[in-house]
């Protein structure tokens, strides 16, 4: 029997040609900005398309700038508009997420719930076959629809990941971390986001308690690199969650 076009590939990869695109959604993200540059950085990697609202100059330094291409999209409501440009590429990052203290339950809603729906439904018509979201420690559907505040972003990061596992995509991997370290140790971050005092307490927490950051989280780096290494070996389909404990494991296991 010839072997499948992926097992070719995958034999391309081992002698180190690039032949596998990406998308990312939420480049502009901490953890998008870490995604970008684990693809970049990879041998596995020929093409990696950011869809992002305006041009980014973050990414034209990073080592592997010239596997980068932005495609600004005024809107996200317009996904669908990418679905021939985007059509056979291999997988698709999404790390939407807006910050539910500064932006409000509206936007929130859209952000977290609405585009990311909307993405996995352009992976899904591209026939992306591996489809990465990053999600959140805690994110539960059966929350209350009357929650509000943290407890809401937890449902619409719940009620997000129910409906993109209902998704017709080969591979899907949900990442559930815990608390995010390390959101401004991308090599270029002017793009990412402050939190105010929660990152001062972040940070305090990393300094002083390290030996806690596993516990209650992971660094950014680890995960983004984790989601990466992931995709690059699809031998197994299907669709799986990865809480914070297996997100630290696999991010061990990657050779430095």
């Amino acid at each position: 029997e010839p072997p499948s076009v992926f097992a070719f590939e995958k034999s391309l990869r081992f002698v180190g040609l690039a032949v596998m695109n990406a998308v990312v959604l939420g480049a502009s993200s901490a953890v998008g900005h870490g995604i970008v540059e684990g693809l970049a950085r990879s041998d596995a990697w020929k093409r990696i398309a950011l869809v992002v609202r305006k041009d980014n100059p973050d990414f034209k330094s990073i080592p592997g700038a010239e596997k980068v291409e932005q495609r600004v999209l005024a809107s996200l409501d317009d996904l669908q508009q990418l679905k021939e440009e985007l059509h056979g590429f291999d997988a698709m990052f999404c790390s939407l997420g807006a910050y539910m203290k500064e932006d409000g339950p509206e936007a929130t809603k859209r952000v977290d719930y609405t585009y990311v729906v909307a993405a996995a439904d352009l992976a899904q018509s591209c026939s992306i076959r591996h489809f990465s979201l990053v999600s959140a420690k805690g994110a539960d559907a059966e929350i209350s629809a009357q929650a509000k505040g943290f407890k809401l972003y937890l449902r619409l990061k719940g009620l997000a990941e129910q409906e993109v596992l209902t998704k017709d995509i080969k591979h899907i991997r949900i990442y559930k971390p815990g608390i995010l370290f390390g959101r401004f140790s991308s090599s270029c971050s002017q793009s990412t986001r402050s939190k105010g005092s929660w990152d001062t307490f972040v940070n305090t927490v990393e300094r002083f308690g390290c030996c806690l950051v596993t516990t209650l989280g992971v660094k950014i780096k680890m995960l983004a690199e984790t989601m990466v290494m992931i995709a690059e070996d699809q031998d197994i389909a299907g669709k799986v969650t990865l809480e914070n404990d297996a997100i630290v494991k696999y991010g061990r296991s990657i050779p430095k």
